[in-house]
């Protein structure tokens, strides 16, 4: 896509926002441009003023049928009847009250019974933290500092995961043998003395690497990019088998597991980590993080035995209310939800898929569960190195232009996601709005 063909897909979009813009100008005001990074994209992004099933309404009035769903974490799309019911009867007993109040009880027992690697679970506010201590935890067990991630996975943004998450190619070193990349400014230089990296969709050479450092290693942390970048369950089964035999703590990163599937992407390949954590979904739409595992590795968090071996607290963590919407959530979440998104998956990847060769345009679609994303490459994509062929500048304009139609993806077009409030009118409704993008640029 060309400079003047964005120009004009911008000008189109300035003329339909007018009132976003004036917000965006009084927000930098008192904010460095946004609220937070990601909700940012050349020109301006969108203000919102509503939200319900599957729909946003901007300042502006117009309507968009929502394909980020927050992150990912609106699965039953916006203000769901039950969501909604629990968290108002959670609001008349407590807000926040410091102390337990029942509901965290019930939803760590909801999680582990879909969950077979899970026998406890601790809660915090985000995914970043679950991530944070499930680290800290795994170096207490094991007496070792090195942490393994592979090359791409994002794991939140703390100094000791916040390495090669998508680093210049220039200086990330062999495919098979990758360095260590700071991914943010304001890291110490010595973060990456702590950090493994390790090549994904590769178990050879990631043996190779963890047989290395196995006496320093106290975990690997792996992130099935869920619809993301598409992984192989031998690949996932091959690390289990490998960290296991290195006597290593595998944390699997969920996340956006319960997008694939009731007990995760875990359950589908038929593993068993021995740590997991978890945001998103699990909070109904409210901040919320965990982690959980083994019984005999989460008792290192237990105080009633005297002072724990690692401590993990927090003024909100296990919110009440994050607390009752995430139960209420999960409970929705049967198999005939996950048959019904995975259907409309389909659908949208095979008429994405007809689109781009009818108007022969090299992009790549990824799916897993109900998140998808798109690559301006001819593909494949099977690791990070390979989305970095992508056509950024049109994934850009596309972007734009599907929002002028009415339809909201991700600003990256990755990591989109569908909502059980959508229908097939819905799904061909982005198809057709894609085929017209196409023909017209």
């Amino acid at each position: 896509m060309t400079p003047s063909q964005i120009a004009s897909i911008q000008a189109v979009y300035k003329s339909r926002t007018p009132c976003s813009f004036k917000a965006f100008q009084l927000s930098g005001q008192v904010m460095p441009g946004v609220a937070k990074g990601a909700y940012y994209y050349a020109p301006y992004p969108i203000t919102i003023e509503r939200a319900e099933s599957c729909f946003l309404y901007d300042l502006d009035g117009n309507r968009y049928v929502d394909f980020a769903n927050h992150h990912t974490t609106q699965i039953l799309g916006h203000n769901h009847p039950a969501v909604i019911r629990a968290v108002e009867d959670q609001l008349k007993q407590g807000i926040a009250v410091g102390s337990p109040m029942g509901k965290e009880t019930s939803l760590a027992k909801a999680l582990c019974d879909r969950v077979k690697s899970l026998d406890m679970v601790r809660f915090c506010n985000s995914g970043t933290e679950a991530t944070l201590h499930t680290i800290r935890l795994a170096r207490e067990i094991t007496g070792r500092h090195i942490i393994g991630k592979f090359e791409g996975g994002y794991h939140g943004s703390h100094d000791s995961v916040e390495i090669s998450v998508a680093p210049d190619t220039k200086l990330a070193g062999s495919a098979t043998r990758p360095k260590p990349v700071r991914g943010a400014g304001g890291m110490p230089p010595n973060t990456t003395e702590n950090v493994i990296v390790l090549p994904l969709d590769n178990e050879i050479a990631s043996e190779a690497i963890i047989k290395e450092n196995k006496d320093r290693l106290a975990a690997v942390i792996l992130d099935p990019r869920t619809g993301v970048i598409p992984q192989r369950f031998d690949f996932i089964r091959a690390i289990r088998d490998i960290t296991r035999k290195y006597d290593i703590l595998l944390i699997f990163d969920e996340i956006v597991g319960f997008r694939s599937a009731i007990g995760g992407v875990q359950s589908q390949c038929g593993i068993i980590p021995d740590l997991t954590t978890y945001g998103k979904i699990i909070g109904g739409g409210f901040p919320i993080g965990a982690f959980g595992g083994r019984k005999e590795l989460m008792s290192m968090l237990d105080p009633t035995q005297g002072k724990p071996r690692l401590s993990q607290s927090g003024t909100f963590s296990g919110h009440p209310v994050a607390m009752a919407a995430g139960l209420a959530m999960l409970n929705e979440l049967t198999s005939e939800v996950y048959d019904k998104l995975d259907y409309l998956t389909d659908r949208l990847v095979s008429g994405l898929t007809d689109v781009f060769k009818s108007t022969k345009t090299d992009v790549t679609v990824v799916a897993s569960g109900s998140t998808f994303s798109i690559y301006f490459t001819a593909g494949p994509v099977r690791t990070y190195r390979d989305t970095t062929s992508a056509d950024r500048q049109t994934g850009a304009g596309i972007f734009l232009a599907l929002l002028n139609k009415g339809f909201n993806l991700s600003n990256g077009l990755v990591m989109n996601s569908l909502s059980i409030s959508m229908d097939e009118t819905h799904i061909d409704g982005l198809v057709g709005a894609m085929n017209e993008v196409l023909e017209n640029s």
